[in-house]
């Protein structure tokens, strides 16, 4: 990229008031409805009430931001899409491996089996639906959205974008959910930049979420 180009794409980002009602708002919003599902009876309405309401808040900003609506516009969906189930997979059999050791740390183990209560003690299909969706809301949000919206370089961007999503996922009140949001996020950053897409990123978010949904509970 020439220097001009650079310049006309830094004079082209939106402006305060943009980011603002984009990114800023949402994502607070989004904090929010995760703080009220952390702290709802598990397996309860009020969970899936919470967390589907979430979800509509990244779906709802999509739809109102014209500069991200060509999220899954891709070329070669079906490749983009087996890369990132093998990165999913991959990632999946880190965390499970991981959860070996995390089952004898109380503090950590703790808050990721009470937020698994709510696949052991809930509907299961809806906890799958809600957990998908809002894997996509996500990276439609994180990835796309936020990416269009803030200020500065590329990089800058994706580092704000990344600790926003620290930082929303943490309301949840799981430690681990942070390391969660970093191995998931930088993975699926660079996949929506490498295919210009979030085919890759949503199905690599999705097979990794579900597997520790589905497998996790029985580790822990």
């Amino acid at each position: 990229m020439t220097r001009d180009t650079s310049r006309s794409e830094v004079s082209n980002r939106p402006g305060p008031q943009q980011v603002l009602g984009a990114v800023l708002i949402p994502a607070l919003a989004a904090a929010i409805g995760l703080g009220i599902a952390s702290a709802a009876p598990d397996g309860g309405l009020v969970f899936y009430i919470a967390t589907f309401a979430v979800a509509a808040v990244y779906f709802i900003t999509w739809a109102l931001c014209p500069r991200s609506h060509p999220a899954f516009l891709a070329q070669r969906a079906g490749k983009d899409a087996l890369r990132g189930l093998g990165i999913g997979i991959g990632l999946l059999l880190i965390f499970l491996a991981g959860a070996f050791l995390v089952r004898y740390i109380p503090v950590l183990a703790g808050p990721v089996d009470s937020l698994l209560d709510n696949a052991r003690y809930g509907l299961l299909w809806v906890t799958i639906l809600t957990t998908a969706i809002n894997g996509v809301g996500e990276e439609v949000f994180f990835r796309r959205i936020a990416m269009d919206y803030l200020p500065g370089t590329w990089r800058t961007r994706a580092l704000i974008s990344l600790v926003l999503y620290i930082a929303v996922t943490a309301a949840m009140g799981v430690p681990l959910l942070a390391l969660a949001a970093i191995a998931v996020g930088v993975p699926a950053t660079l996949e929506a930049r490498r295919t210009g897409s979030l085919v890759s990123a949503c199905v690599l978010h999705i097979s990794w979420s579900l597997g520790m949904l589905l497998i996790l509970p029985h580790l822990i």
